[in-house]
């Protein structure tokens, strides 16, 4: 049995449906299904029974499913640990970020750390927060930069490196331009181009406007900010988005309109609360938080 079928049923096991699963690994739902069949014949057991929505653990998968889930991040911490005892070898450092680095700053402080670690072998992923969860989930990377806002504490640890305000963004043809402060119950009928659904951003506004009395009128929606700030750009609305995404396009047609009530995100570097970190994490988090004069909180 290889770790690959071990890390597959992980996967069937959390999202509960072999086509998700398959989504997620990137592989076809048959030869998914074929390797959980032959996983359940070396076994000897069956781990799976079939529900109306998907497939869920039977008493053998459960037990089987506590003892993969603890197995598998010890592996790889093992692993990668090894690696620091072959001659001549590189140390792994396999890290994901949400596609602002270089808008935070983040780009200048992981370029420097490389160029002073020549030794450690960098694997780096720009994703979306969920893209990036999953990969932390499934053991693909050992650190991401996320917004932490809305992690569950008892599966995710963290450490904060920047807070940044959420603002409104507009053209400056727009009438809001003009204003210094806007309440969020003067956006009533506004309407809005935001990040997707699942953002945390817009998640974080969206609650804002409900205690408001209202649900943002948001027809457009994409992933990337860059997307957005060029749609405002071009008059097809406003967004909410943190401070430091909008004023480093330094646009002289984009007008950024403060909150009277105040709205904050934070982005930190997460890895999971169950995992040890490695040497080569611990080093790589603390020299990030130096270069923001961050203190991690970790020990050496």
């Amino acid at each position: 049995m290889d770790l690959r079928k071990l890390e597959a049923f992980l996967t069937v096991a959390n999202t509960g449906k072999y086509t998700d699963a398959a989504d997620k690994l990137f592989i076809s739902q048959s030869s998914l299904s074929k390797q959980m069949a032959q996983m359940e014949r070396e076994l000897g057991v069956k781990l799976f029974k079939k529900t109306r929505n998907g497939v869920e653990l039977t008493q053998a998968g459960f037990d089987f499913y506590s003892y993969v889930r603890k197995m598998l991040p010890e592996y790889h911490c093992a692993a990668d640990r090894l690696q620091m005892y072959r001659e001549g070898g590189t140390y792994p450092l396999r890290i994901g970020s949400l596609p602002l680095a270089e808008e935070y700053g983040f780009a200048n402080a992981f370029s420097s750390y490389w160029a002073r670690n020549t030794s450690v072998q960098i694997d780096y992923f720009e994703r979306s927060q969920k893209d990036l969860i999953d990969k932390l989930d499934r053991h693909k990377i050992g650190l991401a930069l996320l917004r932490v806002d809305m992690l569950d504490p008892d599966k995710y640890s963290y450490v904060p490196l920047i807070l940044d305000e959420i603002v409104i963004a507009c053209s400056t043809k727009h009438p809001l331009s003009a204003r210094e402060h806007v309440g969020l119950a003067e956006l009533r009928n506004e309407e809005f181009i935001l990040l997707e659904e699942k953002s945390d951003v817009t998640q974080i506004f969206r609650r804002a406007c409900e205690n408001q009395g209202f649900y943002p009128n948001a027809p457009l929606h994409h992933s990337r900010h860059r997307m957005l700030i060029k749609a405002v750009q071009n008059n097809m609305g406003i967004t909410a988005l943190p401070r430091r995404l909008v004023s480093t396009y330094l646009a002289d047609d984009l007008a950024i309109v403060s909150l009277k009530q105040p709205l904050y995100s934070t982005l930190g570097l997460v890895w999971l609360a169950d995992e040890p970190l490695t040497p080569i994490n611990q080093k790589f988090i603390d020299y990030v938080c130096t270069d923001f004069n961050v203190n991690s909180g970790l020990e050496g």
